[in-house]
């Protein structure tokens, strides 16, 4: 346990100051426990829980829908709201809590809580959102004078007066919805889409490669936010734009800039063909968790696993061997350096000519150390939460699976960490209680790349050997 403790340290010191390049969405989090105050507010849908959820949803019987059809799989989902509808739950239903989301609000806050210096953009800054900030003044924001990108205090970049309000419907095991039960703890997002996204960055989209020029690495998510009301022609002209810029980015950089691209869910099956065509290919890393490595190899036609794992059924520890068959193929067929993938009882990293393995595998382990604080708290604050972390042992279901998987590739796991130049796992610390769940994927996706990029970009005297 002292060699816990000690680690940790070690990692929360490797990020001190690191500068990382985050975008492009945030919003407010609107939480509401499903109990029977909602299930008043709502509309009985029909056929509940068997259902797929209409997209956009635009009424109280579309949101019942979508909700008993989450609780009935076991698995978290998200779908987009019309505006309409949007502006219906912002006026007549109120909140348990708040708190910040989006995959750039929660990974922004992640790295400023424990001591990174991220630079943020994201296209709605109200003061309402300002707030959800947990560090405000560790955090700067890119604006264009003259040509010139200048890194102001995120407190002078407010810029609207309207927030984006995505809606969060939570649920434990046992909790029902219109004779629905839920068979796992986990969370259903209406999600808004304000028009004013549309991946376009306007002045900074030309001059992003001196953002590049300043940070370590780059971690981009929002691009399944789009709706055709956000594009003038497709998809595929927005996101051939965002591509460019990620380009523009990159060429700011001496050596090659590391990106890791946080894939969604999306319903859009034209626009997660165009997020798979042309988004993420331009990454080095690729985040995903189960639901979405399954959707990723049934859209690119692998057919590398007949029946992908679910968590519909039960645990089995050799389900790690499908999802490092599903990885190793979509990392192939992407051409991407490494995707990595957060389960409930491990995580998981496929690579090749990516960072040294050592320094992945300490990133998931620290990732796993994230994971089990963000669970049992609800929220990260600083770095000195994360001893909280590691009172949680690590999987004895992840060891298992891991144990299997080194047998497979000829390697042995040591503790159930493994660690070679193509494959690197570790075991999760599991919180069988969790205080919430939305935001824990991108806890793990953002702990586990910005402490790999410290680790491989650092020295033994600051760091410690590998």
């Amino acid at each position: 346990m002292a060699g816990d403790h000690s680690q940790l340290e070690a990692d929360v010191r490797a990020l001190d100051g690191l500068p990382v390049f985050v975008a492009y969405n945030a919003n407010v989090d609107a939480i509401v426990r499903v109990d029977e105050d909602l299930e008043s507010y709502l509309e009985r849908p029909p056929d509940p829980g068997d259902r797929h959820p209409p997209s956009p949803l635009a009424s109280k019987r579309n949101l019942a829908t979508a909700i008993t059809h989450t609780m009935a799989a076991g698995r978290g989902d998200e779908v987009a709201m019309t505006d309409e509808f949007a502006a219906t739950l912002e006026a007549e239903l109120s909140p348990d809590s708040q708190q910040m989301g989006g995959q750039t609000g929660i990974m922004t806050n992640l790295v400023s809580s424990l001591g990174g210096a991220p630079i943020t953009y994201t296209y709605l800054i109200s003061d309402r959102q300002l707030s959800m900030f947990d560090h405000p003044d560790a955090v700067t924001y890119p604006m264009v004078e003259d040509g010139e990108v200048e890194f102001v205090p995120l407190r002078e970049a407010v810029n609207a007066e309207r927030t984006k309000i995505n809606w969060v419907f939570e649920f434990r095991v046992g909790d029902e919805l219109f004779d629905v039960r839920a068979i796992e703890d986990t969370r259903f997002i209406a999600a808004s889409r304000p028009p004013e996204f549309d991946l376009v960055a306007g002045d900074l989209d030309a001059h992003v490669d001196q953002v590049g020029e300043a940070v370590d690495g780059a971690l981009l998510a929002g691009y399944h936010n789009l709706t055709p009301d956000h594009v003038e022609e497709d998809y595929e002209q927005a996101h051939r734009h965002a591509r460019d810029v990620i380009h523009r980015l990159r060429s700011g950089s001496e050596d090659e800039l590391k990106i890791h691209i946080e894939y969604a869910v999306t319903h859009d099956d034209d626009l997660r063909e165009s997020i798979y065509e042309w988004i993420l290919p331009e990454a080095n890393v690729v985040g995903a968790d189960t639901h979405e490595l399954t959707l990723l190899h049934e859209d690119a036609g692998l057919g590398v696993v007949d029946a992908p794992p679910s968590e519909e059924t039960p645990f089995e520890p050799d389900e790690i061997l499908d999802h490092y068959r599903m990885l190793s193929a979509l990392r192939e067929e992407l051409g991407v350096d490494c995707v990595r993938l957060h389960a409930m009882e491990y995580h998981l990293a496929v690579m090749d000519s990516y960072l040294p393995p050592a320094a992945v595998e300490r990133g998931l382990e620290f990732a796993a150390v994230n994971a089990a604080t963000k669970a049992a708290l609800g929220h990260i604050a600083s770095a000195d939460d994360l001893e909280t972390g590691l009172e949680y042992e690590p999987s004895e279901n992840g060891k298992e699976a891991i144990e299997l998987l080194a047998d497979q590739v000829g390697e042995t796991a040591d503790g159930g960490v493994l660690y070679t130049p193509t494959v690197a796992a570790c075991p999760n610390r599991v919180v069988d209680e969790p205080a919430g769940t939305v935001g824990i994927g991108d806890i793990v996706s953002s702990s586990s790349f910005v402490l790999e990029l410290a680790v491989a970009n650092g020295d033994e005297e600051s760091y410690g050997s590998l």
